[in-house]
């Protein structure tokens, strides 16, 4: 990996040898260390090795050259942010004197005040008289109406009409069993926000939930903004429909992993002296730019309409977006085209591991039918004033990026995705996953397509009116039913990626390993509809395995060895009670599983969904009472209001495998997670969660462990 950690002594030795050694670079050397530093600036050993033996220069000799240049563009970088700092405050100063030069000589319009210190300290005088024969008259009315036998309370108890609310102080709710609902509203409290230890883990206060992004927190825009965000939106289709006219001067095939990237040295010269978005991300910072082609399975009108629609778009991509609202809908102005349409989205972007930060955009949604059966989407950030993103400081900004679709016969589309982002380098990725998004898997293009493609697939199945042949109806006999366990397979997909990002999470460190990133806890409280209401403990851990992701998805999903690993089979085979196929693929499938045991464990059985495509998969699955599934089975029931709690398995590549290859990777990362319903909606204050968590961390830790034994990657 890259040697981030070297000490300053390696640093001063390597900045000798490089100046000595500089001068005796050839200019295609430094052309090729400079073309692969735009691409990657922390290369990792093999990294280095390999462009030594191209570029004939040892190993000592490109770690130094790395790290020189890396310091180069760091000193540059914060000179041209002093720069523009020492402009900021200038005008800050020049501001500030006009304000107090304005304060000089203010004028009061409700008291009536004129301008002036003088007249304005007379004018306060007089409010002052004022106040006190006010004040006299209330105590002379007052004394009046308690002779007579009534009484008017002090002007210190009336209540301010802007005070502190006392909802929820002292109330207590009362304790309600599993899975039923309650039509009081939860207490709210804080949850301490930083890292904990064993030692700390004792936590008695309530999870304090994110507070969402309020659309009714947002002004209506004026008729200027509005032309500004037009004027943006025709800037950003103009740009992207250039970068995909341009496919041969724009775009080039990158030096580390082969996928197709935006030439930095073009780019620049086209568009950036253009650039209508000023950056509001810290320096230094890198692009993350690539291009990819599918066809897919769905009209284009009604592909375009997802893209518009955000709750359809969060549900084409439950795997991504992690939230998705649309803040404003613009109408066409007469001098841009009619049939633009536009939207300001607010969407959060999460996927892979508790170690990875999601990411959030604020962005400008265009939308225009370039010619009959052809539409292209365009999006770039843009600035809201008081919007506060869960992150402390901005990852990324969405620079001019979009998809071309194109109808097809036969209902299909083609899919053309150009995803270009500019990410801060201050937020450094856990080691574990920064090859994968520096390689662009993480956020490209690629993912983009492989989950529209598989998502349009597994929709296309929802409107059959009979079992396809490759499935196993079992339990269910009603095509209704079949749609309702798919339904619920689906939110379950997304209601376990959404947990990924355990925003208020606690640390364990002792399984911190090189190839571990250690059991991280979070606690929350849950109200929403389709959850069991109460309090939920989650666990995650990410590590790396040394197989093929379709060996530990195969692996995942083989019941015949899933009692040794799974608490919920309880040391007892699993039956296969339905199976539905829910894309090309036969090993994409949603489930119903049942322990062939006696007893209490008799009533349970277990719904997973999963799936594999070219970047990995996941391995989903949540138990649930007898009755609660025969409801879903029935398809009389809104799968919605099912309440589940999924655990489960992602599964991602480490390496960069070409197009088209499904088990030619070498490596796995795999994320583990589990939930815990460890208190019902009347939470007590007396509840210890050390145990709680104690026990979670100990599944979570077992269960890597069985796993990690049985695939013989001790």
């Amino acid at each position: 990996m890259d040697s981030s950690h070297d000490d300053s002594s390696s640093d001063e030795e390597g900045t000798c040898m490089d100046a000595n050694n500089h001068r005796h670079h050839s200019s295609h050397q430094i052309q090729r260390l400079e073309a692969y530093f735009q691409e990657c600036p922390h290369p990792d050993d093999s990294q280095r090795c390999q462009l030594g033996k191209e570029l004939n220069l040892k190993r000592k000799q490109i770690k130094f050259w790395f790290q020189n240049k890396r310091t180069q563009v760091k000193i540059h970088n914060e000179k041209a942010e002093n720069i523009a700092l020492r402009t900021e405050n200038m005008k800050i100063r020049c501001e500030n004197e006009a304000m107090q030069e304005a304060l000089e000589t203010v004028l009061c319009p409700p008291c009536g005040g004129p301008h002036g210190k003088e007249e304005q300290l007379c004018n306060l005088q007089k409010l002052r008289t004022k106040n006190a024969f006010l004040k006299g008259e209330y105590e002379r009315l007052s004394s009046y109406l308690n002779k007579h036998g009534h009484s008017i309370p002090s002007v210190d108890a009336l209540p301010y009409l802007h005070g502190t609310s006392t909802y929820g102080s002292t109330s207590k709710a009362r304790p309600t069993s599993y899975g039923t609902s309650s039509n009081h509203l939860p207490e709210q409290s804080s949850l301490i926000r930083r890292p904990c230890t064993r030692e700390l883990i004792n936590i008695t206060p309530l999870p304090k939930p994110r507070k969402p992004v309020l659309l009714q927190h947002f002004q209506q825009l004026s008729q200027l903004e509005k032309m500004g965000m037009f004027e943006q939106a025709a800037k950003a289709v103009a740009e992207v429909m250039s970068l995909i006219q341009m496919e041969h001067s724009m775009w080039i095939k990158s030096t580390i992993d082969g996928r197709t990237i935006i030439d930095p040295g073009n780019y620049k010269r086209y568009f950036t002296k253009n650039r209508h978005l000023k950056s509001p991300i810290a320096r230094p910072c890198h692009h993350e730019s690539s291009k990819e082609d599918v066809v897919v399975q769905m009209d284009a009108r009604n592909l375009v309409d997802m893209f518009l629609n955000t709750e359809k778009w969060a549900r084409l991509f439950p795997t991504i977006v992690n939230e998705a609202k649309t803040i404003h809908m613009l109408d066409s102005m007469d001098q841009y085209p009619r049939r633009t349409f536009l939207r300001v989205i607010y969407e959060q972007l999460h996927i892979l591991s508790p170690l990875v930060p999601p990411r959030e955009f604020i962005i400008l949604r265009s939308c225009r039918q370039m010619e009959e059966g052809l539409w292209l989407i365009a999006d770039v950030s843009c600035h809201l004033p008081n919007v506060e993103f869960e992150s402390t400081a901005p990852i990324c900004i969405k620079l001019p990026s979009g998809v071309l679709i194109q109808a097809l016969p036969h209902g299909r589309s083609k899919v053309t995705w150009i995803e270009h982002v500019e990410v801060t380098d201050k937020v450094h990725p856990h080691q574990l996953y920064r090859d994968l998004l520096y390689g662009g898997f993480g956020y490209g293009a690629r993912r983009w397509t492989v989950t529209l493609e598989r998502m349009c697939e597994r929709l296309s199945l929802y409107s059959i009116t009979n079992f396809p042949p490759t499935d196993y109806a079992g339990v269910v006999k009603t095509i209704e039913g079949r749609r309702s366990v798919m339904n619920l397979g689906e939110r379950m997909l997304k209601n376990f990626a959404w947990i990924m990002k355990m925003s208020d999470k606690l640390d364990f460190s002792q399984q911190c390993e090189a190839n571990n990133s250690g059991v991280r806890i979070s606690v929350r409280k849950s109200t929403e509809a389709g959850q069991p209401t109460g309090l939920i403990v989650c666990a995650g851990s990410s590590l790396s395995l040394p197989l093929p992701p379709l060996q530990v998805y195969d692996f995942l999903r083989n019941l015949e060895v899933r009692h040794q690993w799974d608490v919920l089979c309880h040391g007892n085979p699993v039956n296969e009670a339905a199976r539905f196929v829910t894309g090309t693929d036969q090993k994409s499938n949603v489930t119903f599983l049942q322990p062939s045991s006696e007893g209490d464990n008799s009533e349970l059985m277990i719904l997973q969904d999963g799936f594999i495509d070219a970047l990995g998969g996941m391995v989903v699955y949540a138990p649930m009472d007898i009755k609660t599934a025969y409801s879903a089975i029935s398809g009389q029931v809104d799968p919605s209001t099912i309440p589940i709690l999924p655990s489960g398995f992602i599964i991602s590549r480490d390496s960069r495998p070409s197009v088209g290859e499904l088990n030619g990777g070498r490596m796995t990362l795999l994320t583990v997670a589990f939930q815990i319903l460890v208190s019902g909606p009347s939470y007590s204050t007396h509840l210890n969660l050390e145990e709680s968590a104690t026990t979670v961390n100990t599944l979570i830790s077992s269960t890597v462990q069985r796993i990690k034994a049985m695939l013989n990657c001790e």
